[in-house]
């Protein structure tokens, strides 16, 4: 028979253990307090998650401006305009669960409550914008955790690296 742990516990007997240095940082989106998204931004895993997701996005997004109706279209025949509908709805859904993938977080609940992720603005979709500021997030915190890590190396290893260069 398993028995709760928690219930088990005596606070004499629990050892507390900081993993503060590996949590999620936390990030407000456009000043607003009630949009809070949290990443591993450390995740190195995240690469592997963008090449496998990011074909798939531009392939959506594609489909969906495919979709668009253009100039011609009749869009008072209310059967096509509800396929329309339809199918944009499923590439937008698509592409929001894509994105939350890439990050591992509600990136797409956060950041774009409203709209569509294959909105354009400025010559780009809704997705591009948010994927690549928030890959910036990565890709700045990878760079300084690389460069304390060759400090802490090199604080370690200089006493070895410099008597072989009096050589």
């Amino acid at each position: 028979m398993l028995t709760d742990p928690k219930k088990d516990v005596k606070e004499e007997s629990v050892i507390d253990v900081d993993l503060s240095p590996i949590r999620k940082k936390r990030f407000r989106i456009n000043g607003d307090d009630e949009k809070i998204l949290e990443l591993n931004v450390s995740d190195l895993n995240i690469f592997v998650r963008l090449n496998d997701a990011y074909p798939k996005l531009d392939k959506l997004a594609h489909d969906a401006i495919e979709k668009l109706p253009d100039e011609d279209a009749d869009v008072t025949d209310l059967e096509s305009t509800n396929e329309i509908a339809k199918t944009l709805t499923e590439i937008d859904s698509e592409m929001r669960n894509l994105l939350d993938y890439i990050f591992d977080a509600p990136v797409s609940e956060v950041c774009a409550s409203e709209g569509s992720m294959y909105d354009p603005f400025g010559g780009k979709l809704r997705y591009e914008h948010i994927l690549e500021t928030l890959s910036a997030l990565y890709e700045n915190n990878l760079n300084a955790e690389v460069k304390k890590m060759t400090q802490r190396v090199n604080k370690h290893t200089a006493k070895y690296t410099k008597s072989r260069a009096k050589k």
